[in-house]
C-alpha cells in the first residue's frame, strides 16, 4: 500500500499539471486578439485601421508556470482576423494551444464604441483537439483623448466541460504620447485578477508592454508578463 500511495501522488500531480497546462494554453490562445494592447485581458471595442496588420508576442511567468505567445492579425473588410499559438510549461510538462479570433467593432456614438469577439481554440497532441470557444461583448467609452474605459462580458464555452464566465473592466490613461498606463480587473479561468501595466511606444507602430497580474481569488496564479507589438500597413 505504501508503494501504491507513493506512486499515485506523482501521477496525480502530473495529471493536475497537465490539466492546468491544457487550460492555460487553450484559454490563452482564446485571447489571441484580445487586450487593449498586447497581452492585457480586457479588450477594447476597436479594430485595426483598414489595410493594417499586427504581429505580437509575450512571455508570462508565475506560480511555477511559463507561457510563450506568438500571434498575428489583419483588418479584413469590417473585421479583424487573428491567429496565434501558446506554449505553456510547468513541472517538466508542457502543452500547446492554437487559436483563431474574429473581432468586429463600430462607433455607436461620440466617444462610445461597441464590439464582439468570437475565438475558437484547439490543443495539440490531444483528442479531441477542439477545446471550446469564447464569445465576448465589448464596450469602450473615451471621455477624453487621453482616457479610455473598457468593459467586457462573455463566456468560455468549453468542450466536454462546464462553461465559464469571463468578464472585466479596465482604464487606460495616456499621460504622454509614448506612454500608456493600464489598470484592469477581470475574471478568467475561474480566477479573479487585478492587473497593472505600462506600455511604451518607442517608435511608430512598435510598443513594449510590462504588467503584473495579481490573483485575488480562485485557482489561478499571479504572474508577470512582458510583451511586444508591431503594427504596420499591408
Amino acid at each position: 500500500m505504501a508503494l501504491q500511495t507513493t506512486t499515485a501522488a506523482p501521477c496525480a500531480r502530473r495529471t493536475e499539471v497537465l490539466r492546468r497546462l491544457a487550460a492555460l494554453a487553450a484559454l490563452a490562445s482564446a485571447t489571441v486578439a484580445w487586450g487593449a494592447g498586447g497581452h492585457h485581458a480586457v479588450d477594447d471595442a476597436a479594430i485595426l485601421d483598414e489595410g493594417a496588420c499586427k504581429v505580437e508576442s509575450w512571455i508570462a511567468r508565475g506560480g511555477g508556470e511559463r507561457l510563450l505567445h506568438a500571434g498575428a492579425g489583419c483588418r479584413v473588410g469590417p473585421v479583424e482576423l487573428s491567429a496565434g499559438a501558446d506554449y505553456a510549461r510547468a513541472a517538466g510538462s508542457s502543452a500547446t494551444g492554437y487559436g483563431l479570433a474574429a473581432k468586429w467593432a463600430t462607433e455607436a456614438a461620440t466617444g462610445v464604441s461597441l464590439g464582439v469577439v468570437l475565438a475558437p481554440v484547439w490543443q495539440a497532441r490531444v483528442r479531441p483537439r477542439y477545446q471550446g470557444s469564447t464569445v465576448l461583448a465589448l464596450a469602450t467609452w473615451a471621455p477624453r483623448d487621453d482616457l479610455s474605459l473598457h468593459f467586457n462580458l462573455g463566456r468560455d464555452f468549453l468542450h466536454r466541460a462546464g462553461d465559464q464566465a469571463r468578464h472585466g473592466a479596465s482604464v487606460e490613461w495616456t499621460p504622454q504620447p509614448d506612454w500608456t498606463l493600464v489598470l484592469e480587473r477581470f475574471r478568467a479561468e475561474q480566477t479573479h485578477f487585478l492587473r497593472a501595466g505600462a506600455r511604451w511606444t518607442f517608435r511608430e507602430g512598435w510598443s513594449i508592454d510590462l504588467s503584473r497580474a495579481q490573483r485575488l481569488s480562485g485557482p489561478g496564479a499571479s504572474d508577470w508578463t512582458l510583451g511586444a507589438t508591431w503594427e504596420f500597413p499591408r
